[in-house]
Protein backbone atom coordinates (compact mmCIF):
# COMPACT_ATOMS: atom_id res chain seq x y z
CA UNK A 1 0.00 0.00 0.00
CA UNK A 2 1.37 3.31 -0.84
CA UNK A 3 1.74 5.75 2.22
CA UNK A 4 0.01 9.24 1.60
CA UNK A 5 2.56 12.21 1.41
CA UNK A 6 3.34 14.53 3.78
CA UNK A 7 0.66 17.54 3.13
CA UNK A 8 -1.74 14.54 2.66
CA UNK A 9 -1.08 13.38 5.98
CA UNK A 10 -1.44 16.47 7.70
CA UNK A 11 -4.66 17.77 5.81
CA UNK A 12 -6.03 14.23 6.75
CA UNK A 13 -4.83 14.97 10.50
CA UNK A 14 -6.18 18.32 10.58
CA UNK A 15 -9.79 17.02 9.06
CA UNK A 16 -9.84 14.20 11.80
CA UNK A 17 -9.09 16.55 14.72
CA UNK A 18 -11.91 19.08 13.26
CA UNK A 19 -14.32 16.20 12.99
CA UNK A 20 -13.92 15.43 16.76
CA UNK A 21 -13.58 18.74 18.47
CA UNK A 22 -10.49 18.07 19.69
CA UNK A 23 -6.63 16.69 19.46
CA UNK A 24 -3.63 19.18 18.38
CA UNK A 25 -1.71 18.86 14.99
CA UNK A 26 1.82 20.43 14.93
CA UNK A 27 2.47 21.75 11.71
CA UNK A 28 6.18 22.83 10.93
CA UNK A 29 6.94 26.42 9.56
CA UNK A 30 9.77 27.96 8.53
CA UNK A 31 10.14 31.55 7.72
CA UNK A 32 12.50 32.80 5.58
CA UNK A 33 13.62 36.95 5.29
CA UNK A 34 12.56 37.91 1.86
CA UNK A 35 13.44 40.87 -0.11
CA UNK A 36 15.72 43.87 1.24
CA UNK A 37 16.16 43.42 5.19
CA UNK A 38 18.36 45.36 7.00
CA UNK A 39 19.86 46.00 10.33
CA UNK A 40 21.06 49.06 11.89
CA UNK A 41 23.23 49.82 15.11
CA UNK A 42 23.07 53.34 16.65
CA UNK A 43 25.78 54.14 19.29
CA UNK A 44 25.58 56.47 22.11
CA UNK A 45 29.22 56.63 23.08
CA UNK A 46 30.01 57.92 19.42
CA UNK A 47 29.60 61.59 18.03
CA UNK A 48 26.08 61.69 15.72
CA UNK A 49 25.44 62.15 12.93
CA UNK A 50 28.48 58.99 12.66
CA UNK A 51 26.83 56.73 14.87
CA UNK A 52 24.86 54.81 12.59
CA UNK A 53 25.56 51.73 11.21
CA UNK A 54 24.18 49.33 8.84
CA UNK A 55 24.04 46.08 7.25
CA UNK A 56 21.76 43.35 5.19
CA UNK A 57 19.99 40.50 6.78
CA UNK A 58 19.26 36.92 5.41
CA UNK A 59 18.19 33.70 6.81
CA UNK A 60 15.20 33.14 8.61
CA UNK A 61 13.10 31.27 11.77
CA UNK A 62 12.33 27.50 12.16
CA UNK A 63 8.73 26.65 14.27
CA UNK A 64 6.23 24.40 15.06
CA UNK A 65 2.66 25.69 15.67
CA UNK A 66 0.51 23.48 17.52
CA UNK A 67 -3.17 23.68 16.12
CA UNK A 68 -6.12 22.93 18.15
CA UNK A 69 -8.72 22.82 15.21
CA UNK A 70 -12.40 23.00 15.82
CA UNK A 71 -14.46 23.82 12.74
CA UNK A 72 -16.55 26.77 14.40
CA UNK A 73 -13.18 28.19 15.15
CA UNK A 74 -13.03 29.25 11.60
CA UNK A 75 -16.14 32.18 12.36
CA UNK A 76 -15.52 32.66 15.80
CA UNK A 77 -14.22 36.38 15.97
CA UNK A 78 -10.32 35.40 17.17
CA UNK A 79 -10.20 32.28 14.76
CA UNK A 80 -8.47 29.23 14.52
CA UNK A 81 -5.77 29.33 17.53
CA UNK A 82 -2.18 28.04 17.40
CA UNK A 83 -0.02 28.20 20.11
CA UNK A 84 3.94 28.89 18.43
CA UNK A 85 7.32 27.28 19.41
CA UNK A 86 10.13 28.96 18.20
CA UNK A 87 12.72 25.45 16.97
CA UNK A 88 15.60 27.40 15.79
CA UNK A 89 16.87 31.33 14.84
CA UNK A 90 19.91 31.90 12.32
CA UNK A 91 20.27 34.88 10.80
CA UNK A 92 23.43 36.72 9.95
CA UNK A 93 24.53 40.15 8.50
CA UNK A 94 27.40 41.52 6.11
CA UNK A 95 30.32 42.86 8.15
CA UNK A 96 29.94 46.40 9.94
CA UNK A 97 32.49 48.98 9.68
CA UNK A 98 32.59 51.05 12.81
CA UNK A 99 34.60 54.00 12.23
CA UNK A 100 37.16 51.25 11.06
CA UNK A 101 36.80 48.45 13.02
CA UNK A 102 35.59 45.55 11.05
CA UNK A 103 32.79 43.15 12.58
CA UNK A 104 32.66 40.29 10.40
CA UNK A 105 30.10 38.59 9.71
CA UNK A 106 27.17 39.05 12.34
CA UNK A 107 25.65 36.42 13.57
CA UNK A 108 22.14 36.38 15.18
CA UNK A 109 21.25 33.27 16.24
CA UNK A 110 19.09 31.95 19.59
CA UNK A 111 20.67 30.57 22.62
CA UNK A 112 20.31 26.85 22.41
CA UNK A 113 17.94 26.90 25.20
CA UNK A 114 14.52 29.11 24.74
CA UNK A 115 14.06 30.65 21.42
CA UNK A 116 10.82 32.29 22.10
CA UNK A 117 7.57 31.13 21.46
CA UNK A 118 3.80 33.51 20.86
CA UNK A 119 0.14 32.85 19.26
CA UNK A 120 -1.16 32.91 16.23
CA UNK A 121 -5.01 33.86 15.62
CA UNK A 122 -6.05 32.66 11.67
CA UNK A 123 -9.10 33.97 10.97
CA UNK A 124 -9.00 32.85 6.70
CA UNK A 125 -12.39 33.74 6.12
CA UNK A 126 -12.12 37.37 7.33
CA UNK A 127 -8.57 37.33 5.12
CA UNK A 128 -6.48 37.69 8.44
CA UNK A 129 -4.46 36.62 10.98
CA UNK A 130 -3.03 38.10 14.52
CA UNK A 131 0.99 37.32 14.91
CA UNK A 132 2.57 37.98 18.46
CA UNK A 133 6.15 36.14 18.67
CA UNK A 134 8.83 36.26 20.83
CA UNK A 135 12.76 35.62 19.93
CA UNK A 136 15.17 34.85 22.53
CA UNK A 137 18.11 35.70 20.05
CA UNK A 138 22.00 36.81 20.89
CA UNK A 139 24.09 38.80 18.28
CA UNK A 140 27.99 38.02 17.81
CA UNK A 141 30.25 39.92 15.71
CA UNK A 142 32.85 37.03 14.39
CA UNK A 143 36.16 39.05 13.86
CA UNK A 144 38.30 38.45 16.41
CA UNK A 145 39.07 41.55 18.06
CA UNK A 146 35.51 42.54 18.93
CA UNK A 147 35.11 38.66 20.08
CA UNK A 148 37.96 39.83 22.49
CA UNK A 149 35.91 42.67 23.67
CA UNK A 150 32.93 40.69 23.44
CA UNK A 151 33.55 37.43 24.64
CA UNK A 152 29.85 37.10 25.23
CA UNK A 153 27.01 37.44 22.74
CA UNK A 154 24.86 40.59 23.31
CA UNK A 155 21.57 39.93 24.37
CA UNK A 156 18.60 41.00 21.61
CA UNK A 157 14.66 40.09 22.07
CA UNK A 158 12.85 40.66 19.27
CA UNK A 159 9.13 40.77 19.50
CA UNK A 160 6.63 40.90 16.47
CA UNK A 161 3.38 41.83 16.79
CA UNK A 162 1.31 41.94 13.65
CA UNK A 163 -1.85 41.35 12.19
CA UNK A 164 -1.44 39.79 8.51
CA UNK A 165 -3.48 38.69 5.11
CA UNK A 166 -4.04 35.47 4.93
CA UNK A 167 -6.66 33.07 2.72
CA UNK A 168 -8.05 29.79 3.36
CA UNK A 169 -6.02 28.76 0.55
CA UNK A 170 -2.50 30.15 2.14
CA UNK A 171 -3.93 28.25 5.01
CA UNK A 172 -4.20 25.18 3.22
CA UNK A 173 -0.66 25.83 2.10
CA UNK A 174 1.11 26.53 5.30
CA UNK A 175 -0.45 23.16 6.54
CA UNK A 176 0.93 21.26 3.66
CA UNK A 177 4.28 22.79 4.67
CA UNK A 178 4.65 25.59 2.22
CA UNK A 179 3.72 29.69 1.96
CA UNK A 180 1.68 30.07 -0.96
CA UNK A 181 2.02 33.82 0.12
CA UNK A 182 2.33 34.13 3.41
CA UNK A 183 4.37 36.86 5.12
CA UNK A 184 4.80 39.54 7.43
CA UNK A 185 6.49 42.72 7.72
CA UNK A 186 7.91 44.11 10.85
CA UNK A 187 10.07 47.00 12.39
CA UNK A 188 12.26 44.90 15.45
CA UNK A 189 13.99 47.40 18.17
CA UNK A 190 15.98 46.25 20.95
CA UNK A 191 18.36 48.39 23.41
CA UNK A 192 20.96 46.88 24.59
CA UNK A 193 21.99 46.75 28.17
CA UNK A 194 24.16 49.46 29.79
CA UNK A 195 26.66 47.36 31.26
CA UNK A 196 27.62 46.35 27.74
CA UNK A 197 31.67 47.82 27.09
CA UNK A 198 31.31 50.53 24.35
CA UNK A 199 27.66 49.72 22.79
CA UNK A 200 25.67 49.80 26.41
CA UNK A 201 22.97 51.82 25.60
CA UNK A 202 22.92 51.29 21.63
CA UNK A 203 19.76 51.21 19.57
CA UNK A 204 19.37 47.57 17.20
CA UNK A 205 17.23 48.12 14.72
CA UNK A 206 15.86 45.81 11.99
CA UNK A 207 13.06 45.90 9.54
CA UNK A 208 12.63 42.65 8.03
CA UNK A 209 9.92 40.72 6.15
CA UNK A 210 9.68 37.11 7.10
CA UNK A 211 7.40 34.68 4.37
CA UNK A 212 6.62 30.84 4.89
CA UNK A 213 9.10 28.60 3.10
CA UNK A 214 10.09 24.90 2.74
CA UNK A 215 13.37 25.90 4.24
CA UNK A 216 15.65 28.69 4.78
CA UNK A 217 18.15 29.36 2.01
CA UNK A 218 20.96 28.83 1.78
CA UNK A 219 24.02 31.59 2.23
CA UNK A 220 27.82 31.65 2.55
CA UNK A 221 26.98 33.98 5.63
CA UNK A 222 25.02 31.54 7.55
CA UNK A 223 27.43 29.12 6.49
CA UNK A 224 29.87 31.27 8.37
CA UNK A 225 27.71 31.73 11.29
CA UNK A 226 27.30 27.99 12.13
CA UNK A 227 30.82 27.80 11.56
CA UNK A 228 31.30 30.27 14.03
CA UNK A 229 28.27 28.43 16.38
CA UNK A 230 30.14 25.32 16.25
CA UNK A 231 33.53 26.94 17.48
CA UNK A 232 31.60 28.32 20.80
Amino acid sequence: MRRASRPTRLLLALATAASFGCGAVEIPITLALVGDNSITLEIPAFPPPDNVFGSTLVGGVDATAIVRFKLRDLLSPRGVAAAIVVDRVRLAAEPIDLLGLDTGVVCVFDDGVDAGGGFLFLRPLRKQADVTLTLDTRIAPTAPLLQAIFPDPLPFEAAIDQTIRITLSELLGLLAGGGAGFELSQRIEATLPPEVPILGGSIVTADVTFAAAEAIPASPLLDHCADFLAGL
